[in-house]
């Protein structure tokens, strides 16, 4: 029997390879308290945008991931308890494909094998209803409508990531670190440019914490 069709979508995809490249749920920000968005401040006194644009970026992401992570449980379930909507049909030459789309089964319609083809697309039809009436009661189409609405949060946040401009060493360190993430889950981490952004942002992130500890050595022996 032939191999059957791939009706993956590409946001099925993309989200397989988001998950699989985010072990932690959480992003290591180079800093201790996540919530600093209000309390880090430029030189004009107010709090940094870039700052507070990526801690809310972060928490969509974190979202979507939870998300996702949701989704697949549900999907695993469907897949074995229903299983992926598919039907076999038999060809003109004697070969047999087990397809998993009606696009498959249009694809496969010959002329010669009208009526075993109707017999499968009506396997595949009742197939799907029983798909959907589980995916009705557990909620799978629900989790998929609400990572889109998170990715499209997320997405819009990081559209705007280039036209804020950070007023601390946080909020530099935050984009350098949405921007490593994201373009992680998007390419191969261990190609460029992702191995160069992550060691400049080590290198920035122990910078920081030097001068950071400078300047507390400072402030205590200027208090004794």
């Amino acid at each position: 029997m032939a191999d059957s069709d791939n009706s993956m979508s590409l946001s099925f995809v993309t989200r397989r390879r988001l998950l699989a490249g985010t072990a932690t749920a959480a992003l290591a920000w180079p800093f201790q308290v996540k919530s600093r968005a209000a309390e880090v401040r430029g030189g004009s006194g107010a709090p940094d945008p870039a700052l507070v644009l990526c801690e809310n970026w972060q928490d969509f992401h974190e979202e979507t991931l939870a998300l996702c992570r949701e989704q697949q449980r549900l999907e695993t379930h469907l897949a074995r308890t229903v299983g992926f909507p598919c039907a076999k049909v038999g060809l003109a030459d004697g070969t047999e494909l087990m397809l998993h789309s009606m696009e498959g089964l249009n694809d496969a319609y010959s002329p010669e094998i009208e009526v075993e083809w109707g017999r499968a697309v009506a396997d595949f039809a009742a197939h799907q209803a029983r798909w959907d009436a589980a995916d009705a009661e557990i909620g799978y189409s629900r989790a998929d409508e609400l990572i889109r609405q998170s990715e499209t949060a997320e997405r819009e946040l990081l559209d705007n990531l280039p036209q804020t401009a950070a007023t601390s060493m946080e909020g530099i360190l935050a984009k350098l670190l949405v921007i490593l993430h994201d373009g992680e889950h998007w390419e191969r981490p261990d190609e460029f440019p992702w191995p160069h952004i992550r060691s400049v942002l080590d290198d920035l992130v122990r910078h920081h914490k030097y001068r950071a500890g400078g300047h507390r050595q400072t402030d205590r022996a200027a208090a004794s």
